[in-house]
């Protein structure tokens, strides 16, 4: 696997709370049916986090600030009360 691919599953990993196998495997069963060529494979895993982070980057353009700690921390508990 190419170190710039292995570098960004394993932030994706942590990003995710997944080992870097349950990484991997979400990420080729987001694919369906694979290619048999593993190179390939890998450059579609490159190209679908390229996706993803130009989504991501997308979604960020549209919020108007970043949340404070305090109001995640109330997002994850509201209604648990």
């Amino acid at each position: 696997m190419p170190d710039d691919l292995h570098q960004a599953l394993k932030e994706r990993a942590k990003r995710n709370r997944r080992s870097l196998n349950q990484e991997a495997i979400a990420e080729l069963a987001a694919f369906g049916e694979l290619p048999a060529d593993p190179s390939a494979i890998a450059i579609l895993a490159k190209e679908r986090m390229q996706i993803a982070g130009k989504e991501i980057d997308t979604l960020r353009k549209k919020m108007p600030r970043f949340l404070a700690a305090e109001e995640i921390d109330a997002a994850k508990t509201y209604g648990r009360r």
